[in-house]
């Protein structure tokens, strides 16, 4: 396999477009996951902000990483991906939401983006492996806001 940022500077622009003419129906099923497997989560903030907190969140959510995704491949810069990835989880960790919860999500999105969209071998192992960037990035914070 060639390596990553070899193939992000030759393929990525191109899965940057594939993946984003699937958008709504890969974030349309991440979204909808949410909903039925973490329906109890964010429903303390719920109550504070009107009762459209926990919708709006589950829908941006999967939007926001379908958009820093688009950025790295497009860009050839998974370095953007990583800081973002990190912020959004000291962010989400304050609110209630789970090591568990932010990894369930990034696996259903590429879950999703494999179904939605036909890649070749090269490409789903590539994304496999921003995947699993990720997901140790996500991973590295949830241990170090530990207590």
């Amino acid at each position: 396999m060639r390596s990553l940022t070899t193939w992000l500077s030759s393929r990525g622009p191109e899965v940057a477009q594939a993946l984003d003419q699937r958008r709504e129906a890969i974030c349309s099923a991440v979204t909808n996951r949410l909903k039925s497997t973490f329906s109890g989560l964010l429903t303390d903030v719920e109550s504070r902000y009107g009762g459209q907190y926990q919708q709006m969140t589950f829908s941006r959510t999967p939007q926001r990483l379908h958009r820093l995704l688009l950025v790295a491949l497009a860009l050839q810069a998974p370095s953007v991906l990583q800081r973002e990835i990190e912020w959004s989880v000291r962010l989400l960790l304050r609110h209630g939401v789970t090591q568990h919860h932010i990894q369930s999500m990034v696996r259903w999105y590429f879950d999703a983006a494999q179904r939605e969209v036909a890649l070749d071998d090269q490409d789903r192992d590539n994304l496999a492996a921003l995947e699993e960037a990720i997901l140790a990035t996500v991973y590295a914070i949830g241990d170090e806001t530990s207590p």
